[in-house]
């Protein structure tokens, strides 16, 4: 396994998770790819404010009732997308403070009083929506605990993606 952001010094004391969405850089744009291992790299790791932002992206996108087993994980966000719900930003902005809201509160409801503050939920901000008619984009700016943050985009389509 590989680290990522910072002296593996960073890593001793920590939890971390495997980095289900690579690609992402500290600053600028990137394409992320979901994968857990390739041809480069035999599984990746992350922690801090990167496996933050992998915990609440999960939670925010994930369809709540679509994981069997696991109801209440997930929002609603994506399904009021799909199904056509959120045609202006008005509707976006109410959609995203109850799924954000959502997000945090299972996010909080895992963590404990010993882990890093950097890998602890403070807030999620939306700063941009884009909306076009194929997907609504959403900027948003995720802060730890710790205080700090990372910039997301979130394009999501209209409809489902499908592979193949």
């Amino acid at each position: 396994m590989t680290a990522t952001y910072g002296d593996p010094v960073d890593y001793i004391g920590r939890v971390f998770d495997l980095l289900v969405l690579p690609g992402a850089t500290p600053t600028g744009r990137a394409q992320l790819a979901q994968e857990l291992f390739s041809d480069d790299a035999g599984g990746t790791v992350c922690t801090g404010v990167q496996k933050l932002a992998q915990r609440w992206v999960i939670q925010f996108l994930t369809i709540q009732g679509s994981i069997p087993f696991y109801p209440d994980e997930g929002t609603d966000f994506v399904a009021q997308v799909r199904r056509g719900e959120l045609q202006n930003e008005a509707r976006v902005l109410s959609a995203f403070s109850i799924a954000a809201v959502r997000a945090r509160d299972a996010l909080l409801a895992e963590e404990t009083d010993d882990m890093h503050a950097e890998d602890r939920m403070g807030n999620a901000t939306l700063e941009d929506v884009t909306i076009s008619p194929e997907w609504i984009s959403l900027r948003v700016t995720l802060t730890s605990l710790a205080g700090t943050s990372r910039r997301m985009i979130l394009p999501i389509p209209y409809l489902p993606i499908h592979v193949g």
